[in-house]
């Protein structure tokens, strides 16, 4: 007789479940499955502490399921009353899981499709608001942040640091925005009353000739001085009048005057500072990168974790070799162009929880959260290697790109500014030792 395979018993199962009107309940499908397997096919049970480790891994990555698709949820639900009924079946467990991860594959591609669609779609809206926001240049430094967090590989680290940077910038911009919007009111507000005082000096002074005008006229019947004084009167009261209120307009301008350019004086302080704030943001502006209160914030982030995970966390000081001979050669962008080709090749070799971050000038500083030191300095040659295969281009020529790294392991009760020291003390043994090398720094 040929034993038939477990897919050959699962559909005979199905088959008689349908024909005897049965729920397919893991109890009904298990003893449908024996029935046609034969009273001979031995039932393997797993053992309790596998199958309750399965159901604590189902409940665990529950919330990565996605939550729209009702037959998957009912899946996982029976799955987990399976596993913690008393000797769950191995074979039919097998068939369930054949069945859930058939259904589970779907869902992924499902899930992955949007998200990929709501990246593409935040990219466009980043972009626009690059485009729009030309005036106002407070705005950029948050655009190319946003854009920088959501470029793939995301990481969640990478996402709160975003995060928390632009909480950070939105609230000292909100009050800068509002002295902004204040002053240009103030400012409104001048000019609103500059035109309202030039228009009644220009009525008045209308009226001043209309005046002379008549007064012109009358002088022209008068035939006595008698009749002469009265108009000569008239004419000079006019005109000290029109003197007296000239005077006033005129230091009400000056003072108008003065305002504005006070005004106009604080708005462009209000601009500076929107901007400054906004390149207080936690990435290098030309690279992408984190800069040095970026990275002090994740090495301390990095550094609390490990002290409640019992992990090693290692940095890393990097230095171009003859970048000033690059920057001398071929220009400063050229040099500039060197800096982010080195970034996106540390890209692609980092780990997503690894972090990069810019220490100043051609020296980037890398945080490796749970790494020892000898892992440290792998990466770090790993990186290096990868830079001898992927050569930097400047018209025809092709540019090797090499450094020196020095990596250090934070002691326990160690500063990161101590540990920053010691492996900047080995990127330059590694200098001295011939460049285009890695320097492990001893603990203290």
């Amino acid at each position: 007789m040929v034993e038939k395979t477990p897919a050959e018993i699962a559909r005979a199962t199905l088959k008689l479940l349908s024909a005897r009107q049965l729920a397919p309940t893991p109890e009904n499908y298990q003893t449908v499955y024996h029935e046609v397997a034969g009273l001979a096919a031995a039932s393997a049970a797993l053992p309790p502490d596998l199958a309750e480790q399965l159901a604590r891994t189902l409940e665990l990555a529950r919330p990565a399921f996605g939550g729209n698709d009702e037959r998957l949820r009912e899946m996982v639900e029976q799955l987990l009353r399976f596993l913690r009924q008393p000797e769950p079946d191995a074979s039919t467990l097998q068939v369930m899981l054949q069945n859930f991860g058939s259904r589970l594959s779907f869902v992924a591609y499902d899930q992955a499709h949007i998200r990929t669609s709501l990246l593409q779609l935040l990219h466009l809206i980043l972009n626009n608001m690059a485009v729009l926001c030309v005036e106002d240049q407070w705005l950029h430094g948050q655009v190319e942040q946003l854009q920088v967090a959501t470029r793939p590989p995301l990481s969640l680290a990478q996402l709160h640091a975003a995060e928390r940077s632009l909480k950070d910038v939105i609230a000292q911009q909100s009050v800068a925005k509002d002295r902004l919007v204040q002053a240009q009111n103030d400012l409104r507000a001048m000019l609103s009353a500059l035109i309202t005082r030039l228009t009644d000096v220009g009525d008045r002074n209308a009226a001043y000739h209309a005046q002379l005008e008549d007064c012109s006229q009358r002088l022209s019947q008068v035939s006595s001085l008698h009749e002469l004084a009265p108009v000569l009167a008239e004419v000079m009261q006019a005109t000290r009048t029109m003197t007296e209120h000239c005077n006033q307009a005129r230091e009400e301008l000056q003072t108008l005057r003065a305002r504005s350019e006070a005004g106009f004086a604080e708005i462009d302080q209000l601009r500076q500072a929107l901007e400054h704030t906004s390149a207080m943001a936690r990435q290098d502006a030309q690279t992408g990168v984190l800069n040095r209160r970026g990275l002090a914030e994740a090495v301390a982030l990095e550094m609390q974790r490990a002290s409640l995970t019992q992990t090693p966390v290692c940095i890393a000081m990097l230095d171009l070799d003859n970048f000033k001979a690059i920057n001398d050669r071929m220009g400063h962008d050229t040099g500039d162009r060197a800096l982010e080709h080195l970034v996106g090749v540390a890209r692609q070799v980092l780990r997503s929880q690894d972090h990069l971050g810019r220490h100043g000038g051609e020296e980037f500083v890398f945080i490796f959260p749970a790494t020892t030191l000898e892992q440290g300095v792998e990466i770090m040659k790993r990186l290096q290697r990868a830079l001898t295969t992927r050569y930097f281009l400047q018209g025809n020529e092709r540019v090797l790109i090499t450094f020196s790294a020095g990596v250090a392991q934070i002691a326990p009760g160690e500063e990161y500014a101590q540990a920053l020291v010691r492996a900047d003390q080995a990127m330059y043994q590694a200098k001295h030792a011939g460049k285009n090398r890695v320097v492990a720094a001893p603990m203290p």
